[in-house]
């Protein structure tokens, strides 16, 4: 019966396909910035089921508004450019989207260029990991070197994302004016990541207000927010999910601006809950690490529909007004106060940072543990996962992950049923 259910759905999506398509190409054919202005409800349903591929750029254009901002640089020049990033930049190029064919050695060439070209023009923020995934990301889906670049500065600079403020933290507020940004001219003194500081705060406090049982059983668990929300805020989801799955995410991200992220990640955990709370500490991290590489018998389709299902789940997901305007990046400032916060305590320790890295899959199966993490992180021999949550809790000593489940020590077929549990109801 499952399989008849299976085979007549599947059998109606190529129906469903073209119906969309013909909704789209009318919209492109109608003036999409117009459109987008005139009937914003409707576009913003529509975008929630996903922009088909050969629509995708150009929508993505005019939600950024790339027309009205076209910047006078000279691209050619900046991007060959060498700068004190560089050798970082050509370093995280080579594991950038590693599983996905279409990242060639050309598009890998091709990112250094603009990451090279953004360090040029921005130096007061130059370059920091994460950026590549973002960047990556943008040429994958427009198969256009220049236009990614100035994409990719529009959402660094733009007040509507401001993404730069995940990236570098600055006491003055210049980083956010265009104008004083593309002259290159430096601004303020390093600070803290505010924005990304102020991101984390509101996502822990919707997950408080509308999940309270599972922020519980992650207290319990030791299992701080950071170290989720670190990885999904740094790449926008970009290296946590399946990219069929990160394209309908960000269709979203690109057409609803940068706050929709706290819906999205409080629309995962709620998607979420059930299996989470039925997980120890162990489990839940190798849970979180896993869900770049979900697979089922439906394949991308698959993951497609899970995004598709995770953006229509985001509409009933209230930001209240004052936090919206919390997060503007014109009102951010380099807060000394948040290092007083409780909630805050444990990131701030030298190891907490080099173990949250260490998580970060920037190479293909990297394992959960990182080798330089492992030399410098307190030992706790082989303690059991009570004594590791415990340590975590306190804040005094690092857990030692060194023994954490890997992608290569486990059986493929028990992660993929492992993770699978999560997503079943949808």
């Amino acid at each position: 019966m499952e399989g008849a259910e299976r085979q007549a759905s599947q059998s109606s999506q190529p129906s469903q396909v073209s119906s969309e398509q013909a909704k789209w190409k009318q919209m492109m054919d109608e003036g999409i910035a117009r459109y987008m202005r005139e009937h914003p409800d409707r576009f913003h349903r529509r975008v929630r089921r996903g922009i088909p591929p050969e629509f995708r750029w150009r929508v993505w254009k005019a939600a950024v508004r790339l027309d009205d901002a076209w910047p006078s640089v000279d691209y050619h020049s900046l991007c060959e450019k060498e700068t004190q990033w560089t050798p970082s930049i050509v370093m995280d190029v080579t594991r950038t989207f590693p599983d996905v064919k279409a990242f060639d050695d050309v598009q890998q060439q091709r990112l250094k260029r603009v990451l090279n070209a953004y360090a040029s023009c921005n130096p007061e923020i130059g370059y920091c990991q994460g950026m590549n995934y973002v960047a990556g990301l943008l040429l994958l889906v427009s198969h256009n070197e220049e236009e990614s670049f100035f994409v990719f500065t529009q959402l660094m600079e733009h007040e509507d994302f401001g993404l730069a403020g995940f990236y570098v933290g600055k006491s003055g507020l210049s980083t956010w004016h265009r104008s004083s940004t593309w002259r290159g001219e430096s601004h303020g003194e390093p600070g803290r990541l505010p924005l990304l500081r102020r991101y984390l705060r509101a996502c822990e406090s919707l997950v408080a207000d509308t999940l309270p049982e599972l922020r519980e059983h992650f207290i319990k668990q030791s299992v701080q927010p950071a170290v989720y929300l670190h990885q999904w805020f740094l790449t926008l989801f970009i290296n946590c999910f399946p990219i069929s799955m990160v394209m309908i995410l960000w269709d979203v991200i690109m057409c609803e601006g940068l706050p929709v992220i706290l819906r999205i990640a409080v629309s995962i955990l709620q998607v979420l809950k059930d299996s989470l709370l039925s997980m120890e500490f162990e489990d839940i991290i190798k849970f979180f690490k896993m869900m770049k590489t979900y697979h089922d018998e439906d394949g991308e389709l698959g993951a497609v529909k899970i995004g598709q299902l995770l953006m229509k789940h985001t509409e009933h997901v209230h930001i209240p007004d004052d936090t919206l305007q919390y997060l503007r990046p014109s009102n951010v400032e380099d807060d000394g106060n948040l290092d007083s916060d409780e909630s805050w305590e444990n990131e701030h320790s030298p190891w907490y940072y080099r173990w949250v890295s260490g998580m970060w899959p920037w190479g293909k199966k990297k394992p959960f543990a990182s080798t330089s993490w492992s030399r410098s992180a307190p030992q706790l021999g082989e303690a059991s996962p009570r004594t590791r949550r415990e340590g975590l809790a306190s804040g005094a000593s690092a857990p030692n992950v060194a023994g954490a489940p890997t992608v290569e020590d486990d059986h493929p077929e028990e992660n993929e049923s492992f993770f699978a549990r999560g997503w079943e109801f949808l």
